[in-house]
């Protein structure tokens, strides 16, 4: 039985998290819960699988919970709490979904104490990269990827020698505007950016596929679970979006993985390995006519996926500056404060701008966050639509 600490469990990924929970009751059960503001839902979830240890956002809405359930649980709020949630006694699994900065030093914590992490906290490995991997690798525990593209990865790689890899692909959908030439991306509207073809997501990770900012942020996450450089990581757009990722070999063989555009399989994974079991999610049906396609990105179109690349060659500090610049220009354009092609450009300003440093510590990284989020903030105010 693994007891599980679920660390945003009212977003996309902490809800299908407990629909996987619910499909395997005599193998996992919920240790903990930490979630934003989202009140109602997380203390309907709290009732359904009682963790002992839970956590909201503002101090207000704990003491609401607290009134409200008809169980006595620890409640707690912030990053206080976050932190608890991750280190809750007993538990031995942590789900890492909380958005942005905020779960870094959770993550870390959770890596550092042994536990095995299930990390969905893009930022957790884009950003503290080289300290994640340092508490992992003093805490002993366990780093599993639940993206779907570095999930896959993970099966196709498990058990190979790096000498024996040439290199590995990761899919995109290409976004909304793969077809659209250069004028028509500048001139991109919120809401044609919003209308992803392929997933449902939320707002902040559809624009950064409509950029392919996604997919660049994925390089990197990419580098630091696998040990692989800039060179031997590349992105190719599926439109279909059923191959999620590929392994080529030094004899010039590919393998690759396919499976339903569906999260609770990563995550599923994430939570049973080594084993396979049936789960929520029903098997790929190979009966169904179908096709698919496969191209190389347009850097000309899509200039955060180079600007990525840079930052991962660069090393140190670079992701950290090019992820906190990217929300904010994310924030600003999703405001109306600047346009879809401005996104890119203040990014790329950022970066130019502060110097990357090799990181040491948490605080070195959150530090670097914050004086790019203000370089980006600057540059917005500067360049108003």
């Amino acid at each position: 039985m693994r007891h599980v600490a679920i660390l945003g469990s009212t977003g996309s990924i902490g809800t299908s998290t407990l629909d996987v929970v619910a499909a395997h009751p005599d193998r996992l059960t919920v240790a903990a819960m930490a979630a934003g503001v989202n009140r109602d839902l997380f203390r309907a979830q709290c009732e359904r699988y009682r963790p002992q240890c839970v956590s909201l956002a503002r101090p207000e809405d704990a003491a609401w919970l607290a009134s409200e359930l008809s169980y006595r649980p620890t409640v707690l709020h912030g990053m206080d709490g976050l932190m608890a949630c991750a280190l809750q006694a007993g538990g031995d699994t942590v789900v890492a979904a909380v958005v942005g900065a905020a779960g870094l030093a959770s993550v870390e914590a959770a890596l550092r104490s042994g536990r095995r992490v299930c990390v969905a906290n893009k930022e957790s490995l884009v950003v503290g990269g080289a300290l994640m991997r340092q508490a992992l690798e003093q805490g002993g525990g366990e780093l599993l990827p639940v993206d779907s593209e570095h999930c896959a990865l993970h099966q196709l790689l498990a058990g190979r020698a790096q000498a024996d890899v040439r290199e590995i692909r990761i899919t995109a959908s290409g976004g909304p505007f793969r077809d659209w030439d250069l004028e028509r991306i500048m001139g991109a509207t919120v809401q044609q950016a919003l209308n992803h073809p392929t997933w449902k997501m939320g707002p902040k990770i559809t624009i950064d596929s409509a950029t392919l900012m996604n997919k660049g942020l994925e390089v990197i996450e990419a580098s630091v679970l696998f040990g692989l450089d800039a060179d031997r990581i590349q992105v190719t757009v599926h439109p279909q979006s059923q191959v999620h990722a590929m392994a080529g070999f030094q004899d010039g063989t590919y393998q690759l993985q396919v499976c339903a555009n569906d999260m609770k399989l990563p995550i599923q994974y994430a939570l049973l390995y080594p084993d396979r079991l049936p789960g929520p999610v029903p098997p790929y049906d190979w009966n169904l006519a179908r096709a698919w396609t496969f191209a190389p990105p347009d850097p000309a179109r899509f200039p955060c996926l180079p600007l990525a690349y840079g930052a991962l060659r660069a090393g140190g500090t670079a992701p950290a500056i090019l992820n906190a610049a990217n929300e904010e220009a994310v924030g600003a354009f999703l405001a109306g404060a600047i346009g879809f092609w401005q996104i890119q450009a203040c990014v790329a300003e950022v970066l130019a701008g502060i110097p990357a440093e090799p990181a040491h510590t948490l605080e070195q990284v959150m530090d670097t966050d914050r004086r790019s989020r203000a370089a980006a903030a600057h540059w917005i105010r500067q360049h108003p639509v």
